[in-house]
């Protein structure tokens, strides 16, 4: 979204509009206010450098005022057409912006999606159904008999069938915009539309009272002030409302980003029903025509029915599709740790979520990715030690859960020292939103089918001189795929592991690998990290690495870089190519979020 111009194309259109009945009320030539009329809403344009969504509306006024200026009809479809073509002209990337797609795609349910929802709630064609409201509301019988209460009477119905077009329009912008909606914030707000029937209302007096405040504020800065105040209590009231509405059970809904593949098919069944109910609309008028009214009402029901509930069908369409396979994504969260893994049966687990060098990493890291893959729930938490750069983001998610997701368990390495600061602050936020916390020690394991993860280390109770030692240190295994996560494994928890990889009978014990085919290098690749000794124990195929680009500290030494060379393992850095994604079906595939062509992919072929 555009952060910098928030303005929409609502404001133009409202204060355009009531300009325009105030220069019609006062007697003034069309001729004169039009051009007016025109120059104002460039001028608001100007004002707010042209964003795409003013920019839009914009357009859209000055072909509405020039078709009224030489007597022409107005087209709504044409001129939205119009806008969008002038606009990618001067912007031709504006199509994959979220601005315009939301923009055009709000205006394209309005004109298309509007007149389909009329027909499924009311069995009418749009036109019927216009026509059936005007006589509707021109009956003045019961008003002449019964003054009163037919006034009362007119006036909820009025009032009831306004908020039923809003709710019908808010409806259709929906329908239009959720998968651009899903695809930029992974996320949908439950409650939007009935916001918008409480708040829009509102809006044109808010925009004329901020525009009439804005002007009279310059001649009579008292009466200036008395209406911004106005304004400003209207949007506190929608402030209030928002957090209220915030409150409520289920207000955000996560449902992922949708593939490109399963826009496009959302978009090519919506406009098949659009397509269908046209038809069905033409098969009732001839029925009626024919007088085969019965048999009319039951097309009108079945049509009814159907409408109602393929848009929910389509939502499905959007929904992510279980893969089935073993997901291993390294986060680029700059100098720190995240790793998030998602198991064939469905589990979601995150190692590590931390960093030094990206503020509020969770909130703008770790936590966007989440929503992307759906996730509502996290089964287990895992802190591999209190180190900022691997705790500061997991602190940050525990706090922010709740209604739009949860986390089943912390998990924390069993040691003497757990007064440690930084497991002090897990362990009260996960109290405080309910979070059971266990601890892991070495010879404990996960199981789920096929894959299982083992903990080499730290030992119960371990009392290591440095909380790297203490390192929590998981051997993953899943059919002939092996992976193991160091968190920053060092000094006494290094050689921990050097002891249990260099048993034969613990190996075969714990089941652990011969080789394994990912290591995650320990500490970012610091010089002493992953030896020699360890790395001949390992065998790693490939490794992984994450560090901050630039980062202060040097990582990954070069010294490392040269071992691992030594040792013939593929190198992978999110310094250099974002977020690492490991997927294990049938193959293994390795892909770098900024690396898009084949040679960087890594594909291991399995029997």
């Amino acid at each position: 979204m555009d952060r910098k111009n928030p303005q929409t194309g609502l404001h133009v259109s409202i204060l355009c509009m009531a300009l325009i009945r105030f220069f019609k009320h006062t007697g003034i030539s069309e001729r004169i206010f039009i051009p007016a009329g025109i120059g104002l809403v460039l001028a608001y344009g100007q004002m707010t450098d042209f964003s795409i969504s003013t920019s839009r509306a914009v357009i859209m006024m000055i072909l509405l005022l020039a078709a009224d200026l030489f007597e022409r009809t107005y087209d709504g479809k044409n001129s939205l057409a119009i806008a969008a073509v002038i606009i990618l002209l001067q912007k031709p990337f504006a199509l994959f912006s979220c601005s315009f797609l939301l923009s055009f795609g709000a205006m394209a349910g309005i004109y298309f999606i509007v007149p389909f929802l009329v027909q499924i709630w009311s069995g009418d064609s749009w036109q019927k159904h216009r026509k059936r409201r005007q006589r509707h509301f021109s009956d003045r019988e019961l008003c002449a008999n019964h003054p009163r209460i037919g006034a009362g009477i007119l006036f909820i119905r009025q009032r009831a069938s306004t908020a039923a077009g809003m709710l019908l329009i808010s409806s259709a912008i929906q329908l239009t915009t959720l998968p651009v909606i899903l695809y930029f914030f992974s996320e949908v707000p439950l409650y939007g539309i009935l916001i918008n029937l409480l708040v829009i209302p509102l809006a044109a007096l808010l925009v004329i009272l901020s525009f009439l405040g804005g002007l009279t504020g310059c001649i009579c800065p008292i009466f200036g002030t008395f209406l911004l105040s106005t304004v400003y209590w209207l949007l506190s009231l929608y402030e209030k409302l928002c957090q209220l509405f915030k409150r409520l059970p289920g207000h955000v809904l996560i449902l992922g980003r949708p593939a490109v593949w399963q826009i496009i098919l959302y978009y090519i069944l919506l406009c098949g029903l659009l397509l269908w109910m046209r038809r069905r609309s033409k098969q009732i008028d001839e029925l009626e025509y024919q007088h085969s009214a019965a048999l009319a009402t039951s097309v009108r029901r079945y049509r009814r029915l159907a409408g109602q509930v393929i848009p929910f069908v389509l939502i499905l369409v959007l929904l992510p599709v279980p893969s089935g396979s073993l997901e291993i994504v390294v986060l680029d969260v700059g100098q720190g740790d995240g790793i998030y893994l998602h198991t064939p049966s469905g589990q979601n687990i995150l190692v590590d979520g931390g960093s030094t060098s990206e503020n509020q990493v969770g909130k703008y890291r770790i936590l966007p990715f989440l929503k992307t893959r759906g996730i509502r729930y996290i089964n287990y938490m895992i802190a591999t030690h209190a180190d900022e750069d691997h705790i500061n983001g997991l602190a940050e998610l525990m706090q922010m859960s709740g209604d739009s997701y949860r986390i089943g368990t912390l998990l924390l390495p069993d040691v003497a020292d757990k007064a440690q600061e930084g497991y002090q602050l897990l362990i009260q936020t996960a109290h405080t939103k309910n979070i059971t916390v266990a601890y892991l020690s070495s010879g404990a394991n996960l199981t789920y089918g096929a894959l299982s993860l083992l903990c080499l280390n730290p030992p119960s109770g371990s009392g290591f001189s440095s909380a790297n030692d203490e390192s929590i240190v998981l051997s993953l295994r899943y059919n002939d795929f092996s992976c193991l996560l160091t968190g920053d494994l060092a000094g006494e928890g290094e050689e921990e592991v050097r002891r249990i990889l260099a048993s034969a009978s613990l190996r075969k014990a714990y089941n652990i690998p011969e080789h394994y085919t990912l290591l995650k290098i320990a500490h970012h690749g610091s010089k002493n990290s992953s030896d020699e000794e360890l790395l001949s124990l390992i065998r790693p195929e490939y490794a992984l690495i994450s560090c901050g680009r630039h980062n202060r500290y040097g990582h990954p030494h070069k010294e490392l870089l040269q071992r691992l060379k030594n040792c013939h393992a593929g190198i992978f850095r999110t310094d250099q190519s974002g977020a690492l994604t490991v997927t294990v079906k049938r193959r293994v595939t390795i892909r770098g979020y900024l690396d898009k062509t084949p040679s960087k992919l890594a594909r291991i072929l399995f029997p």
